[in-house]
């Protein structure tokens, strides 16, 4: 570890650092300028004010004006491409590995369970930390405590900080933006200085620096309590990136794109109504009644929008020279619906642009339901991709939770506690892996392919559902013959192993699912051997 991010060794030293901080650092301000942008597109802060921008040259100060009033933010957009990276949080085959024991041990595991508020650590990030490291890449997760009552997450935003080192993602020193305090009626700056050892509280006036001894602690941890929420750093500079950096600049051309064919829908999307002229019958065309206007046409001396009940009386064609009119005295003038059409399947190849950018494949949508996830054409870059976010997060939780046992017991460098991220990841929908799965059943696949489709299946159906996943995992290892027909089995294997498929339906219903898999698989082999007799079974249906 280098000097500048040793622990300051005293008050002189922290002077220093504050005093060659006064300015926010250039690479700070790029930061805050793209958070600012990035906010706009994922959560639609602002969005109007950042992303619609005159089109120079081309667009008016009144069409501005018009297209920024009625723009859409694209949240909608970045949550459908973003949407498989919630598999991180609902794959299975994650394991916690927890070495304390006793009351160091029930309180970690207690804090964990309710990590902020009544959510757990898992559920605060599965809330918070895609959406933040998004938006904010260069932000920090910080670890506030008070005392040993309590111990808690916050975030702390790149606008929030003045300047810190790192090593990695573990902040070596972080310098906070100085809160405005008025001290005895004269107005004073209180910076806070967090290093490996302590949290120090300064009082600047004008030029002169004091360390507030009330506030400055030894901090119980080893450590800045912290950790940046962006593990991808920009190459040759300090900053962070965003996880949807690739596709910025497609974002923007979609909101601008959705924008002007807003407009366009506004202006074009009413068909107009056409008709000849036709004089007032009042007037005779004159406007007038006499010497007032006339009532009937306002004095316009032509027939003002038909009534509905109205009828439109046409001269008899005196013979075949005479052009006959009807029916097109009047009509509706439709709106160019090809530059429509043409706005929208830009915006549907931008939007699979932006999905093959991100997964390296992109899905096959449902021609028969357009708001169908559909499946991607390529699963193994999907997998790929979320095996990276499932790192990412599997690294802020260790760093979070080792933040907490430091608090539980200070000062401590052996860490207890490891969690591991499940890798299984359901990116397709039941309906599509059920189809996959019938599709090798029929194929012939060995029953270790059709046992992948089939868990995969369950979990994807019954994800929301835990203790119904668990029931029809156990049920799936305890059937016989899972992926054979009643028919199929009593062909191969004879009636009496056709049988158990039989007595299988009956005994599931009254078994015990709170027992081990092992255990429910010799209760089962008990109820066959009670229901079945030594005469010849019975031929099954078929």
């Amino acid at each position: 570890m280098g000097k500048r991010n040793k622990p300051f060794q005293n008050q002189q030293e922290v002077f220093d650092y504050i005093k060659n901080h006064q300015k926010t650092p250039n690479w700070i301000y790029e930061c805050r300028d793209e958070s600012y942008m990035l906010r706009a597109l994922v959560d639609g802060t602002d969005y109007v004010n950042q992303l619609i921008k005159k089109i120079e040259k081309i667009e008016s100060v009144d069409r501005q004006i018009a297209r920024k009033k009625y723009s859409k933010d694209i949240v909608d957009v970045v949550c459908r491409v973003m949407q498989p990276r919630e598999g991180v949080f609902s794959a299975s085959g994650g394991s916690a590995n927890i070495k304390s024991s006793g009351e160091i041990r029930e309180k970690l595991l207690r804090k964990l369970n309710k990590f902020k508020g009544q959510s757990s650590i898992k559920k605060y990030l599965e809330d918070n930390y895609f959406n933040l490291s998004d938006i904010d890449p260069n932000g920090l997760f910080f670890m506030e405590y008070v005392e040993d009552k309590e111990i808690y997450p916050t975030y702390k935003s790149i606008h929030d900080i003045r300047n810190y080192e790192t090593d990695g993602q573990i902040p070596t020193r972080i310098l906070f933006e100085p809160n405005k305090k008025d001290v005895g009626g004269k107005e004073v700056m209180e910076w806070r200085v967090v290093d490996a050892n302590k949290e120090w509280y300064v009082i600047q006036r004008a030029d002169q620096l004091i360390i507030d001894e009330e506030k400055t602690f030894e901090h119980v941890f080893t450590t800045v309590p912290a950790v940046v929420l962006s593990p991808r750093v920009k190459v040759g500079t300090e900053k962070r990136i965003s996880n949807i950096w690739e596709i910025v600049s497609l974002l923007q051309e979609y909101g601008r794109d959705k924008s002007i064919l807003t407009i366009y829908k506004f202006q074009n999307g009413f068909p107009r109504h056409w008709r000849y002229e036709k004089s007032c019958r009042e007037c005779k065309g004159t406007g007038r009644k006499g010497a007032d206007e006339c009532p009937a046409c306002d004095g316009k001396g032509i027939v003002r929008i038909n009534d509905v009940t109205d009828t439109t009386i046409l001269d008899m064609p005196k013979d075949e020279r005479d052009q006959v009119v009807a029916p097109n005295i009047e009509g509706f003038s439709s709106p160019d619906l090809d530059t429509w059409t043409k706005y929208v399947q830009e915006m549907k190849d931008s939007e699979d642009s932006m999905e093959s950018t991100i997964w390296g494949t992109r899905r096959l949508k449902d021609s028969k339901n357009e708001t169908a996830t559909g499946r991607f054409i390529d699963v193994q870059p999907v997998l790929t991709r979320l095996n990276k976010y499932a790192n990412s997060v599997e690294f802020i939780h260790n760093r979070l939770v080792n933040l907490t046992e430091q608090w539980i017991k200070p000062k401590t460098k052996e860490f207890n506690y490891r969690f591991n991220y499940g890798r299984r990841f359901i990116i397709q929908s039941s309906e599509t892996i059920i189809k996959e799965y019938n599709e090798a059943k029929n194929q012939g696949s060995n029953n270790t392919i059709l046992d992948k489709l089939l868990e995969e299946y369950l979990i994807s159906q019954y994800q929301n559902n835990i203790p119904m996943l668990e029931e029809e995992l156990k049920k799936s290892r305890v059937e016989p013959y899972i992926h054979n027909s009643i028919s199929e089995i009593n062909e191969i294997f004879g009636p009496s192993e056709a049988n158990k498929k039989v007595l299988f339906q009956k005994f599931w219903p009254g078994a015990n699912k709170d027992q081990s898999v092992e255990d429910l698989t010799n209760d089962f082999n008990q109820f066959v051997k009670d229901n079945t007799t030594d005469s010849p079974a019975p031929t099954p249906p078929l």
